[in-house]
């Protein structure tokens, strides 16, 4: 049911205490409307048993969400007129293998339309790759020879591999690595001073993520094994919870993008649930932003327009943010609008 705005915060808390009670949530939540702070708790220890409570500002795994650093990096270059959105990748990957793939373009990469498939490194079943592949430009090396799996601009199919494409473009036409340059020109200029891209090394401030892979199995254990070396262009960087509410309360404001720019990414082109990098919402509940799952990790955070309000989930666990996310909306938005 609908219910007040404190209202639906306060039993999108008691589903979260729940949880965090069962073992089943450990991470932070944020909702802002108008830039006002609404609500904002964190639960769990960075490691169990640790003494180290997470915070709002505890640097936690982003998985796909980091997507849209990619996206507004991007479109940063376009605004600076080094790239264009309907040139083809090959303009600015002058050695990329695949003849074929090299004809995509940019702006079919950004909306999922470029079939450039999977990376090969994420999947339970694929730590040999994740153990030799750190770099991009070694995880072309492992999937620059495949053409496009369809007609490029022909249909939507999610692609790992095509942000990796872009995180290339950006290196390329930068002169920085794809770290450097969102730190210098995302994070930076946002204030975003707990978020980055450690590699697995140096990860002993971010929470340890839980899975059971999904169903797969019934035992939580550690997703250690099962993430990549480091963060990429198609996601896996960190942020605190804080550091997402500013980058969301950035963006509008045209200090990371022109307001023209920042308006054609979050809003619906030829594929009608994303924009160019942003997961977005044209219904009566009209909302861009982000989402990511991976083993051990859930994210949900975004900008619902028609109530100027911001919710923020990190989470350390499989679907759980999903499951907390939901929880809000469906207590937040009446049942006739979201049939509409």
């Amino acid at each position: 049911m609908p219910l007040p705005d404190n209202g639906a915060i306060q039993a999108t808390r008691l589903v979260a205490d729940r949880l965090a009670q069962r073992g089943e949530f450990a991470g932070a939540i944020i909702v802002e409307r108008e830039g006002k702070r609404l609500f904002a708790a964190s639960w769990g220890e960075v490691r169990p048993g640790s003494g180290r409570a997470i915070t709002l500002d505890t640097p936690m795994l982003l998985a796909s969400s980091g997507k849209m650093f990619t996206a507004v990096s991007i479109l940063q270059l376009v605004a600076a007129g080094k790239v264009e959105l309907d040139a083809p990748i090959g303009r600015y990957l002058t050695d990329y293998p695949n003849v074929e793939m090299a004809k995509v373009t940019i702006r079919q990469l950004l909306n999922h339309r470029g079939g450039a498939g999977d990376i090969g490194i994420l999947g339970r079943d694929e730590g040999a790759n994740r153990a030799r592949v750190r770099t991009l430009a070694e995880m072309i090396q492992l999937n620059g020879g495949r053409p496009p799996e369809f007609p490029p601009g022909s249909k939507t199919e999610y692609s790992n591999y095509g942000f990796i494409l872009l995180g290339a473009v950006i290196e390329r036409v930068s002169g920085m690595a794809y770290a450097d340059y969102v730190q210098a020109h995302i994070f930076a200029p946002a204030g975003m001073a707990h978020s980055g891209f450690p590699d697995r090394d140096h990860l002993d401030e971010v929470p340890l993520g839980f899975t059971r892979y999904f169903g797969e199995q019934e035992a939580k254990v550690p997703n250690t094994d099962t993430l990549p070396w480091r963060g990429s262009a198609a996601g896996g960087g960190v942020a605190s919870a804080n550091d997402v509410a500013r980058f969301f309360g950035t963006l509008p404001t045209g200090k990371l993008l022109p307001p023209e720019l920042f308006e054609l990414a979050t809003m619906a082109g030829d594929t009608p649930w994303y924009g160019l990098g942003f997961v977005v919402n044209s219904g009566p509940e009209a909302s861009w932003g982000h989402g990511g799952t991976a083993y051990g990790m859930d994210v949900a955070v975004h900008h619902y327009a028609t109530i100027n309000t911001t919710f923020i989930c990190l989470g350390a666990n499989d679907m759980v943010c999903n499951r907390l996310i939901f929880a809000w909306f469906l207590r937040t938005f009446p049942p006739g609008d979201q049939d509409d």
